[in-house]
């Protein structure tokens, strides 16, 4: 049976509040690491002695193309170029041997009124010598990128809008807080929660609005983002996991970055596992407040025990969908195991795949905490 209106403001005003103190905490937390950041000691590297221009290709003055046994079609074009960067060489017409190779001619081939990227290096004795790095994307990045966001506004409409905006604040914390607290070397893991925590309710409240939805969406992610990271600290330490399992962990050694490594993928588990933990809680939320304003007469248990039914049947996609993402971003790596063949439980062994395989299951284990502790909290908010 329900209960009075006035129970539920009370349960409503303690969601309130509770939202409010962790928002408060979290954006507190947030402004003193900024404040106190030790100074970053890593600039941006200068690789060598080039730098990129673009140029339009005004003739292919030669070309000759040859097929290997596997089929990859290899292309030598002499190319013809007219610069079109900003510079001292703007305007200038350039002569440049391009060699590509890839599935299709078309893909690899120029044409003309294509643009190229040319890498410029200066020899000891100062002269410019100049080189085709790759073809010009920009044109069909920009086009996805309209189309992506013409749907979100017109499919989405306001909340659209919010989830725009949501999506530029990642960047701006990602890209403005998470990266230069840890290149201070400030903890990996406590930047990483805290930014993304205040990540994922600037992007919840963005979308759902502020109400008891929201605030009980919010309670359910914190928690479930806390389990995920306790998780992802205590497995890493089992698993003996150094952190050094990827080629770009030691590139960032060689340059001298003295970043604990372990830290570093204990952060990326965290990312990782809330990118999909947002659209879990939420959409958990939603449902319970749904499920509670279409049957008043439907006690905390029995709301409790059909949100669930519909949150496994969305956690049970999720959960592949996370499995999914990891095995596609290694795909090339499987394939040299197959090609390779070792016992299944050296493979595993191996730090790059076990650190995809804790990545995976501690993202997975958060996201299915989430459900039964957002539809709880949810349940007892819906109800007075």
């Amino acid at each position: 049976m329900s209960s009075s209106p006035h129970a539920h403001r009370v349960i409503h005003y303690v969601l309130e509040g509770a939202a409010v103190l962790l928002l408060v905490t979290l954006a507190a937390l947030t402004v003193i690491l900024h404040l106190t950041r030790p100074e970053i000691r890593y600039s941006a590297q200068i690789a060598s002695l080039e730098s990129t221009i673009q140029a339009r290709v005004v003739s292919v003055v030669k070309e000759e193309t040859t097929v290997d046994e596997n089929g990859l079609i290899m292309v030598f074009q002499e190319l013809e170029l007219e610069v079109r960067s900003k510079g001292e060489y703007q305007g200038q017409t350039i002569t440049v041997n391009y060699n590509g190779m890839g599935p299709t001619l078309s893909a690899v081939q120029f044409r003309e009124g294509q643009y190229a990227l040319v890498m410029i290096s200066k020899r000891p004795d100062g002269q410019a010598f100049f080189q085709v790095a790759d073809h010009v994307r920009t044109g069909p990045i920009a086009v996805i990128v309209v189309l992506f966001v013409a749907l979100t506004l017109g499919i989405g409409r306001w909340k659209g809008v919010r989830a725009l905006l949501g999506l530029v604040l990642s960047a701006l914390l990602i890209g403005g807080f998470i990266i230069p607290q840890i290149l201070a070397h400030r903890d990996p893991t406590l930047v990483s929660l805290v930014g993304t925590a205040l990540l994922l309710a600037a992007t919840l409240y963005l979308i759902q609005g502020w109400n008891p939805t929201g605030h009980a969406a919010l309670l359910g992610m914190l928690a479930a983002l806390g389990v995920t990271g306790a998780l992802a600290v205590g497995w890493t330490k089992l698993a003996y996991l150094t952190g050094f399992g990827s080629e770009e962990t030691m590139f960032l050694q060689a340059m001298g970055v003295g970043i604990e490594m372990r830290g570093l993928l204990l952060a990326g588990m965290i990312i990782g596992a809330a990118s999909v933990l947002d659209d879990v809680v939420l959409a958990q939320a939603v449902t319970v407040f749904e499920l509670a304003a279409a049957n008043a007469d439907l006690s905390r248990g029995e709301l409790y025990r059909r949100s669930m039914k519909i949150g496994v049947a969305h956690l049970a996609s999720m959960i592949n969908t996370l499995v999914l993402a990891y095995a596609s971003a290694a795909l090339p790596l499987l394939l040299l195991f197959y090609l390779y063949p070792e016992p299944w439980y050296l493979t595993i062994n191996r730090e790059l795949i076990a650190e995809e395989i804790v990545r995976t299951l501690v993202g997975s284990v958060g996201l299915m905490m989430a459900v039964p502790l957002t539809t709880a909290i949810a349940a007892w908010g819906s109800r007075g």
